[in-house]
């Protein structure tokens, strides 16, 4: 038993390694085809959509690509298989702004845009990117409920009366669930499982035949109207859960999938004839094979593990594909109405593969980094071809109804995205924030640069209508922020230059401004009065990391932006606001900002390492003013250790208090102290 536990915990481990390097990379590459014909062309040509008009046409697509692909060993996983390029390895640049660039006076119009944590007035709720749209997260609240995933457990809270209490909690796997949906009494959880089958066993050779694992999106409806968490039905699918949004209880969760089904036959032995067998047996299953291999499979259970729906998840007259071949993976959207129950409303298909996800109120973005067989170059003007050619690819679905998901258009960007906020919608066009990765892992490259492309919808592509480059050469992006017709954009290698653009006319995107400070902030959010807070890193000369920072700057005017105020908070500290931004809060009624932080440094005065738990403050034109610090049981000891289970996750504000969330409980503070006022734990 001991050994199978570990095994799944590796796995599961795994998963969460690869899915972190999936949404987190600048790069992909592809591989050569396991048919032995040499490597895939990485260059996409065209980008117009064709949608399938029966199984028939499908069915006759993916088996024709399926036997050219397919080798004495099975298809490559996801068609482009490689290597990611070390996209951290860069040159220093310096990029000169234009003097004689006027002011602009578009400032307003980005804070008519300022996000505000979701909620009705009196309770804050998930930090998201766009207003209205809602982002999965690990704790949820409707002002009088919080819920709260920690350690396998769903906490359901009561936070009505003086002290919080638990009124129920429900059970579930800790390396499958990720994070919620809360939409009125129904909870969605969402994450990835793992589906054990047997290898193939040869008669006489071994005792038990070899266990493989194939990837399982899980979700999960739990109802909440008793008080006490009841789960109602669980939907299993095929593939690989990537992300998910939710507009007025309308949920889309997008998944990534591959071929399944498949029992591949496999060389019996060593030898090109071996091979050959294996491979003309492979192509055989391939011409066999029908809509349940290439399409994701779902299954729905009720509480008691009775199966009551199953089927193809995307019907054949809802897939599409690139007009140049893509792959035989698929990307589905998948549209779940919460209110009327864990089944799949409506899902469409693209046969192409998705990494990073954002949505505005009507569209859904889908892109994934392009991935070239960097390796097999063997001139110099072979790695400048391909740094022309590769990029990211963005497919766009219409969520403006609420009951289906529709496959609208794709397109390419030269570059590579950072993360989801790195794309951003406004009065119909896309902005997209990159950076050239050229070299190919080869080492720095003073060329290396990032732009921001403006995408416009035409028919069934996503043409490029404007472009601005020259940002950070010879360093990348390392956070991005786009507030109505502005944009903010922060590179670093050893400084951190913060641009700032003029987005007002989409087909002339201009850089109005450049600071340059040491460190940088990962995550940006703007507030009123044109201030913008930055969380990152601070660094010294030489682009070595110290530790947490905060700063605070003044983007009024665009062509001359200012830091104003930072605040350090020493060697070794470090916020999980630099890598996941539903970890911020900042309350505008009153002003209130709170950042996890956990600090690892060693103290040579008073022996101390650091702590766990939450920082207070206020922003403002006049500086950063310091509250109080937040900090669970466990958080800091005499000794100076502290339990990693202390550290802070979330925090929120119900009413006049606000409710910090660790893996060891949820503490209540007053709003305006941050003095304790009840302490629960998990």
């Amino acid at each position: 038993m001991g050994r199978i536990t570990t095994t799944f915990i590796a796995l599961a481990l795994l998963l969460a390694a690869c899915a972190s390097a999936e949404n987190t990379s600048t790069t992909t590459t592809r591989g050569p085809s396991s048919s032995g014909e040499g490597p895939v062309n990485a260059q996409l040509a065209s980008y117009s959509l064709v949608q399938f008009d029966a199984c028939d046409a499908f069915l006759e697509y993916v088996i024709e690509h399926g036997k050219e692909l397919v080798g004495p060993y099975g298809l490559n996983p996801g068609y482009g298989y490689g290597l990611p390029v070390d996209a951290i390895l860069l040159e220093r640049g310096e990029f000169a702004t234009d003097d004689a660039l006027a002011p602009v006076t578009t400032v307003a119009a980005a804070e008519e845009q300022v996000p505000q944590p979701a909620g009705d007035g009196n309770f804050s709720g998930t930090n998201v990117q766009e207003l209205g749209v809602d982002e999965p997260d690990i704790v949820k609240t409707d002002g009088r409920r919080i819920i709260a995933l920690s350690n396998g457990v769903l906490y359901v809270i009561d936070v009505t009366t003086k002290k919080p209490r638990i009124t129920g909690t429900l059970a579930v796997n800790n390396y499958e669930i990720q994070d919620m949906f809360l939409s009125g009494d129904r909870v969605l959880l969402l994450g990835s499982a793992w589906n054990p089958y047997p290898g193939p066993i040869a008669e006489g050779d071994i005792e038990f035949a070899p266990e493989y694992q194939t990837p399982v999106v899980r979700l999960i409806e739990v109802d909440l109207t008793g008080g006490d968490p009841d789960l109602m039905r669980t939907m299993d699918l095929d593939g690989r859960y990537v992300s998910a949004r939710m507009i007025d209880g309308t949920i889309r969760i997008v998944v990534n999938s591959s071929p399944t089904g498949f029992e591949w036959e496999y060389p019996k032995s060593s030898g090109i004839k071996s091979e050959r067998e294996a491979l003309k047996a492979n192509q055989e299953l391939i011409e066999e094979s029908d809509i349940s291999n290439w399409v994701p499979y779902y299954v729905v259970s009720d509480d008691d593990g009775d199966v009551i729906d199953e089927g193809s998840l995307v019907a054949c007259k809802r897939a599409h594909h690139p007009e140049d071949f893509s792959g035989l993976d698929m990307l589905s959207v998948l549209t779940i109405d919460l209110e009327e129950g864990l089944f799949p409303a409506d899902a469409t298909g693209v046969l192409a593969t998705g990494s990073t996800v954002y949505a505005s109120t009507d569209s859904l973005y889908v892109a994934t980094a392009h991935w070239v067989p960097w390796w097999t170059f063997e001139a110099e003007e072979d790695f400048a071809e391909a740094a022309e050619d590769a990029g990211s690819h963005i497919h766009k679905f219409d969520i403006s109804s609420s009951e289906r998901s529709d496959y609208v258009a794709s397109g390419r960007v030269q570059g590579y995205l950072l993360n989801q906020f790195a794309m951003s919608e406004y009065e119909g066009s896309l902005r997209v924030a990159t950076t050239t990765e050229p070299n190919w892992g080869r080492g720095a490259f003073p060329d290396q640069e990032s732009m921001v492309t403006v995408l416009e919808t035409s028919g069934n592509e996503l043409v490029e209508i404007g472009k601005v480059g020259g940002l950070g050469e010879g360093e990348r992006i390392y956070s991005v922020r786009f507030m109505g017709d502005i944009g903010y954009v922060v590179t670093f290698r050893q400084t951190d230059p913060l641009y700032t653009l003029d987005l007002s006319d989409p087909t002339n995107p201009e850089v109005k401004g450049e600071l340059k400070i040491l460190g940088y902030s990962a995550y940006l959010h703007p507030i009123d009065d044109g201030l913008l807070i930055g969380i990152g890193q601070d660094a010294n000369e030489q682009g070595r990391v110290k530790g947490t920072q905060i700063s605070v700057f003044d983007v009024s005017d665009l062509t001359d932006p200012v830091r104003l105020h930072q605040l350090a908070l020493g060697e070794g500290s470090n916020s999980e606001v630099e890598y996941d931004h539903h970890a911020f809060l900042h309350w505008t009624e009153t002003g209130l900002t709170m950042l996890p932080v956990q600090s690892w440094s060693w103290n040579e005065e008073n022996g101390e390492t650091g702590f766990a738990g939450a920082l207070g403050f206020e922003v403002s034109e006049d500086g950063i003013e310091e509250i109080a610090t937040v900090v669970h049981p466990g958080g800091a000891t005499d000794e100076g250790w502290w339990d990693w289970e202390a550290g802070i996750r979330r925090s929120i504000v119900v009413g006049d208090s606000v409710y910090t969330v660790s893996h060891k409980g949820l503490m209540k503070s007053d709003l305006d102290t941050l003095e304790r006022q009840a302490w629960l734990a998990f």
